[in-house]
């Protein structure tokens, strides 16, 4: 009646906001995140986020990673990588150790790199200048 467990450790599921999903708040999570909806407010996550091309984050991201194929207005700190997939919109600004903008990718702000990245838990996003001002 019951099988056997094969003895794979499962690490965690993926947390996904659907294409017909409005979520509006603080969002913690463990594991990958997929937005294909829309979500407003600051999300923490400590693996990677990726905004697919019908998502929409007007947020504060702080992940490991993010993909953005859809668009996002709000501001970036990861401790590894931003890629911005041909289809995606970036309006803010952006801390990390890598940047890719592909063709047709489209970035408004500014944007710091970083070369030994801050852990998530005491990584507060921080304010961008612009060097022209200075």
């Amino acid at each position: 009646m019951f099988a056997k467990s094969s003895g794979k450790k499962i690490s965690g599921t993926d947390t996904l906001i659907g294409q017909a999903t409005t979520f509006e708040g603080k969002l913690v999570c463990e594991t990958d995140l997929r937005i294909e909806g829309t979500i407003t407010g600051d999300v923490h996550c400590n693996q990677n986020v990726i905004i697919g091309e019908s998502g929409k984050a007007y947020s504060h991201i702080q992940a490991s990673s993010l993909v953005i194929a859809g668009f996002m207005q709000g501001d970036v700190n990861v401790t590894e990588s931003v890629i911005i997939e041909s289809s995606g919109r970036l309006e803010g600004n952006v801390l990390c150790q890598s940047f890719i903008i592909k063709e047709g990718g489209k970035f408004n702000g500014n944007s710091k790199m970083q070369q030994n990245a801050p852990s998530l838990t005491n990584a507060p996003i921080a304010e961008v200048t612009n060097s022209s001002d200075t």
